[in-house]
């Protein structure tokens, strides 16, 4: 059956609807005149029923004006209706191709943006760590050269006062060992400093002058008769 075959079934059952419409229309014009004739019946409350016309029309208008329509407008050759309808509803809730290659050319954009924030914080986040790591690192290495410093200074204190204890101890050494040595002069008349170093020494030089004043505690060269002096 081809589409004017369609359209010719469309027309006969559409003029046969029109004619029973105008028979229903006739119908009631007289069940009007009856009911308007007798004024003292009440009118019956009578329930309406669906005319026969409306289910031949839906059966036989509605439905075949329908499948033409679906025919005519989607149907294509070796296309299957779950297919055919599938195609549809896709064109229907089908976007805009500007409009969602402009959305996601946002979201890239957006994405993008939030990339190069998280990228930049990680990046202040590392050069604050670096940061305070130097610090650290610089507050502990002048710990340590503090701490060198200070074991630095020790132990030269340490090693000068151990230094100064040992030339304490052999000034004493030498002094009891010239004490051991040392002999005694009592000074007789006519002797001076100068004989006696010449006598014992063989020598009258000013540095064993010297020698034998340190020794004694003398000052100067000036003995007196009696004195005991002592020779190194």
């Amino acid at each position: 059956m081809n589409k004017e075959d369609y359209r010719d079934k469309i027309e006969e059952h559409r003029q046969s609807f029109e004619d029973e419409q105008n028979e229903q229309q006739s119908l009631s014009r007289v069940s009007r005149m009856n009911k308007n004739g007798n004024k003292n019946k009440k009118p019956k409350n009578t329930r309406r029923k669906t005319p026969l016309m409306t289910i031949l029309f839906v059966i036989f208008i509605l439905i075949p004006l329908t499948i033409l329509i679906y025919f005519w407008k989607f149907y294509e050759p070796g296309k299957t209706i779950e297919q055919a309808e599938k195609d549809t509803a896709e064109q229907v809730v089908e976007l805009d191709p500007s409009e969602s290659s402009a959305s996601d050319k946002e979201k890239d954009k957006g994405k993008g943006q939030d990339d190069q924030g998280d990228k930049k914080a990680q990046e202040q986040s590392q050069k604050d760590a670096d940061k305070l790591a130097a610090e650290q690192k610089a507050a502990e290495e002048a710990k340590k050269a503090e701490e060198a410093k200070k074991a630095e200074e020790a132990r030269i204190a340490q090693q000068q006062a151990e230094a100064a204890r040992k030339a304490e101890e052999a000034k004493k050494a030498e002094e009891a060992k010239q004490n051991a040595k040392a002999t005694t002069h009592t000074v007789k008349a006519n002797e001076n400093l100068y004989r006696i170093a010449l006598n014992h020494y063989g020598d009258g030089s000013e540095a064993t002058l010297a020698k034998i004043r340190a020794f004694n505690g003398m000052s100067s060269n000036t003995v007196r008769v009696g004195q005991v002096i002592r020779l190194p």
